[in-house]
């Protein structure tokens, strides 16, 4: 894209936010306070047939593509606070990934669809990136700095993790190797 064009794909008095295209491009998932509360939809990638996958009544958002599109990971607080979940991409067989009364946020595959990256206050007073298998377990802290690390990213190659952190009170983009 150049910039020279716009296609406005959504069109609602919510806030629309966080899409990410599904691994073959047909469909884009993104998060919707429409209904009042944050939510996830899937639509097809020209905007048409937009569906809600979760429930209005909790807060659900940061949607993330499986590699292979068969599942979405997101963060929600269905439980009470806010977890790492994931769903099948048609909304079924929703299970709490994080599953504890920490804070877990932000999720992202590996490329191999194997480990989840995420950030959480579970082991501090502020957050940090950690890792953990598909299936919840085997989770492992990366960082351990002194303030804020948010919003981990994995590379394409699945060697490095990317995320931001608060250094010298200023958000700066780090990395993980």
């Amino acid at each position: 894209p150049e910039g020279g064009g716009l296609t406005r794909l959504t069109n609602d008095p919510g806030k629309d936010e966080a899409p990410t295209f599904s691994p073959d491009g047909r469909r884009l998932a993104f998060q919707s306070d429409r209904s009042g509360t944050p939510v996830i939809y899937v639509m097809n990638s020209d905007g048409s047939n937009p569906v809600p996958l979760t429930s209005d009544a909790v807060d659900s958002g940061l949607p993330k593509w499986s590699p292979d599109g068969s599942r979405i990971l997101f963060q929600s607080k269905r439980d009470g606070d806010w977890d790492v979940y994931v769903m099948n991409a048609d909304g079924s067989a929703v299970r709490n990934l994080s599953n504890n009364v920490y804070v877990d946020v932000a999720p992202d595959w590996s490329p191999d669809g194997t480990r989840v990256v995420f950030a959480s206050n579970r082991d501090s007073d502020h957050y940090e990136i950690y890792t953990m298998a598909v299936d919840g377990g085997d989770v492992r802290r990366l960082t351990r700095g002194s303030a804020n690390s948010w919003t981990p990213a994995w590379s394409a190659d699945g060697v490095h993790i990317y995320y931001a952190a608060k250094v010298d009170d200023n958000y700066e983009i780090c990395l993980l190797y």
